[in-house]
Parts: C-alpha cells; sequence; structure tokens
C-alpha cells in the first residue's frame, strides 16, 4: 500500500507529539499513579479509582442492561465511563460534577468554573436518582468512608 509523502508527513508529527505516557481506562494504573480504570476480573464491569496511596476504590459497579438495546452493554459503559472519569480528572476537571440534559436525556457531567456541563460522564437511566447519584460521587470524589459504589 502507497502512504503519500504528505500523509507520511502527518503520521511522523502526529506520533512525535502525541503523549505516550496517557494512561487510558482500560488497565490500571502504574504503582504510585492515581486513575480510573474498567475492571472485569470479577465477572461483573466495575469502574475502578486507584487514589494516591495506591488504594483501589469501587466508583461503579455496572449491572443495569437498560441501555444494551442501544448496544451500550454494562461492558461498554464501563470502558466508556472510566474513560470519560480519567479525561476529566486528567484535565483537572473533577471538582465540580453537576447535571444536564444532552439529546434529550439526564446526564451527569463534570462542570467548568461556572457550573455548567464541561464534560460529559454518564446518561443516567433513571432521572428520579440524579440527585442521589451525584451526592453519592461526590461522596466518592471525597473519600468519605462507608460510601458504597454506585450500582447503574
Amino acid at each position: 500500500m502507497k502512504i503519500s509523502a504528505w500523509l507520511r508527513c502527518l503520521l511522523a508529527l502526529t506520533m512525535t507529539i502525541a503523549p505516550t505516557n496517557v494512561a487510558t481506562a482500560l488497565e490500571r494504573p502504574a504503582s504510585g499513579q492515581r486513575g480510573f480504570w474498567c475492571d472485569t476480573s470479577t465477572g461483573v464491569p466495575l469502574t475502578l479509582y486507584q487514589n494516591a496511596a495506591g488504594q483501589v476504590e469501587t466508583w461503579i459497579i455496572w449491572r443495569s442492561e437498560i441501555f444494551t438495546n442501544h448496544s451500550y452493554t454494562p461492558l461498554f459503559r464501563c470502558q466508556e465511563v472510566s474513560q470519560h472519569f480519567e479525561t476529566q480528572r486528567q484535565a483537572g476537571k473533577l471538582a465540580l460534577i453537576t447535571t444536564g440534559i444532552h439529546n434529550d436525556m439526564v446526564i451527569v457531567c463534570a462542570a467548568g468554573a461556572n457550573g455548567a456541563c464541561d464534560g460529559i460522564l454518564f446518561t443516567v437511566n433513571d432521572p428520579a436518582r440524579v440527585v442521589e447519584i451525584v451526592s453519592q460521587l461526590l461522596a466518592l470524589r471525597e473519600g468519605l468512608p462507608n460510601t458504597p459504589p454506585l450500582e447503574l
């Protein structure tokens, strides 16, 4: 397969400037590193967080099949949402968590300084639980003891 000279140049430039140490949410962060990832070792997809002390915290247990008819299986949601959390964490945007509406669906999102949604974290399947969900996320973020993980 022939690759044009401009495409080779573009690929080389992309590889040069692309960060190589950015963790994805598909694997556990290295020892001493913080981060979110999706774990399936228990058979149930889990969004986990490794804190600065190296302790692993379960943030979300993915059980709901409600979005499966749209190809959003619990595993897919775990992978996508864990990546969203990690992206927002790396950008320093998990200080504020709020709710909003996107495509007529209630969402939980990271918020900018003005309080508006600035990065979708996930869609809520039961809008009546959104206040409970955000409260629980804030408790998890603060490391409050005895805070159970979300079950979504």
